[in-house]
């Protein structure tokens, strides 16, 4: 099972690093997801990557939106938030940060992934959502950048939906709460099935979490050398 999620987040990887580097300019507002969800996003964001399920937005700062969905059908793999407890919380933070450190290894010299703070929240909108807030650090070629990120997750009937803000800027790690607020997902949420949602939480979550923002990193150092690194 181990190897079967390292080879999805490495796929994953690869699969951002293609998009990151075919972009396309698109003004945002209200943006349409497929007709499954919308969200209200900042004039100044626009859509820099998109594939079937996956949205990726940034400003001219180079702080990241993004937004993932995936099948939530699986029988006993179903994603529930209103049903996590508060232990099951900390084993999927605990499992995340630990997975994070596995598939990092291999792109950075050195990469630590800080939570600091994880609940589940009820929404504006009705459904339940894993609200996370953490802070990466991750080292390459001597040089060291440092990530505030915070992630909405939500378990529909279908599907299950990631919505993550990535900035390097500490004071405007909490600037985007209206548009989380904003977040309207049209299908039901989920039933509850809790028997494997840690490890459902971690493959499902893993690959979105590390890259939005953190492959500004990988891609684009010549920005880093205009004071963006700590």
């Amino acid at each position: 099972e181990r190897g079967i999620f390292m080879k999805k987040a490495v796929s994953f990887i690869f699969t951002f690093l293609l998009l990151w580097s075919f972009t396309v300019s698109v003004n945002a507002a209200e943006f349409n997801g497929s007709d499954l969800f919308t969200v209200d996003l900042p004039d100044d964001f626009e859509q820099t990557g998109a594939n079937v399920t996956d949205f990726t937005f940034t400003n001219e700062d180079g702080d990241t939106f993004a937004v993932s969905y995936s099948d939530n059908t699986e029988k006993d793999e179903t994603f529930s938030p209103a049903d996590m407890s508060k232990k099951e919380i900390d084993e999927y933070i605990n499992s995340l940060s630990e997975e994070s450190k596995t598939v990092m290894e291999d792109f950075a010299d050195s990469f630590e992934l800080k939570f600091l703070s994880g609940e589940k929240v009820k929404h504006k909108n009705g459904k339940t959502a894993l609200v996370c807030q953490t802070k990466t650090t991750i080292t390459k070629n001597k040089k060291t950048a440092v990530y505030y990120q915070t992630m909405y997750e939500f378990g529909g009937a279908q599907n299950k939906y990631i919505f993550t803000y990535t900035t390097d800027d500490e004071k405007k790690k909490d600037s985007f709460n209206e548009v989380f607020e904003s977040i309207n997902i049209f299908e039901g949420e989920t039933e509850s099935n809790l028997d494997k949602l840690a490890s459902y939480a971690v493959l499902g979550g893993i690959g979105f979490l590390i890259l939005i923002g953190i492959i500004r990193f990988i891609r684009t150092p010549e920005k880093r050398a205009q004071g963006k690194l700590k």
